[in-house]
């Protein structure tokens, strides 16, 4: 079973309300995990030195700082709070991470108030160079997720790529178990070369190809969710996974998308797998990404924070 134990929540001191925290909040409790809230404080640009005085820096540090401390009283005593500076958010991010050894790193996609938009340069950057998982709670989430989706590729040949399926399913399912959710495991397929191969191939011979690859499809599937129980709904759908996942989370209320960025693992400046990319690019609501076992951050420690 999957386990968080120290969960790091980035956030904006000055917004009003912080969903990513709310559900951190919920998800801890659960695991007895303990919880540091950071905010990003962007470092002086060169352009504006001349402007801004180390005094007036510093009371702008400090007003952020106050507004942390504030949000963490009103959450109790266990919350951690540190000040990040640092002019790229997601390095800063990163950074704070490694120092500490942060096992999830949890975020809010867009305000409560703020209509459904793609993930961000942050967002983006952090899903490809993070060590730990990385959940992006979307607008409006509830703090307790009750409708998951698990997007695997059941059919990968690769020990890396089954390995990381495998993570997917592990942590989908232990975030069924905590939140008493419905989970669909989904796995997007097509006929390998199709639109070539329907200009070369009789009717009869396209569908029996067609018709092999959906029953092996349908066989990969099975296996791979074999022993999960009944109270997983074993999904296959015939299309691409970038087309077919954010469709279906869309139009099936999917509360969180649990999924992999694929590529190679242990190789510093990895390189998110294009169809991850896309499918993220597509995703409007909240997603929890993970790396594959072994990943190298590209990224070195380093950074100012305050705490």
């Amino acid at each position: 079973m999957a386990s968080f134990t120290n969960i790091l929540v980035n956030l904006n001191a000055v917004d009003a309300e912080h969903p990513a925290l709310d559900q951190a909040e919920a998800l801890a409790a659960r695991m007895h995990a303990t919880i540091t809230i950071a905010d990003v404080l962007p470092s002086v640009p060169d352009a504006a030195r001349t402007f801004v005085s180390d005094r007036i820096e510093q009371e702008l540090v400090d007003h952020h700082w106050d507004l942390l401390k504030a949000i963490a009283a009103r959450r109790g005593d266990k919350v951690r709070t540190v000040l990040l500076r640092g002019s790229k958010p997601a390095i800063s991010l990163i950074q704070e991470v490694q120092r500490d050894g942060h096992d999830l790193l949890m975020r809010s996609h867009g305000t409560v108030s703020s209509e459904p938009k793609p993930f961000g340069p942050t967002d983006m950057q952090l899903l490809r160079k993070c060590p730990c998982p990385v959940w992006l709670v979307g607008p409006s989430a509830s703090p307790r997720p009750r409708r998951l989706l698990a997007a695997i590729d059941a059919s990968s040949n690769d020990p890396g790529e089954a390995a990381l399926n495998r993570a997917i399913l592990d942590l989908a399912v232990t975030i069924r178990d905590l939140e008493d959710a419905q989970l669909t495991v989904l796995y997007a397929w097509s006929a390998f070369g199709y639109q070539f191969l329907e200009r070369r191939m009789s009717a009869k011979e396209l569908s029996a190809f067609t018709e092999a690859t959906r029953a092996a499809a349908r066989r990969d599937l099975d296996a791979f969710t074999s022993g999960l129980g009944t109270q997983v709904e074993a999904l296959l759908m015939e299309g691409d996974p970038h087309d077919v996942i954010p469709a279906y989370a869309g139009s099936h209320s999917i509360d969180l998308v649990v999924m992999g960025t694929v590529g190679r693992s242990g190789l510093a400046g990895f390189v998110m797998g294009n169809t991850a990319e896309r499918i993220l690019r597509s995703l409007r609501g909240s997603v929890v990404a993970i790396k594959p076992e072994g990943f190298v951050s590209p990224v070195r420690t380093s950074g100012v924070v305050f705490g």
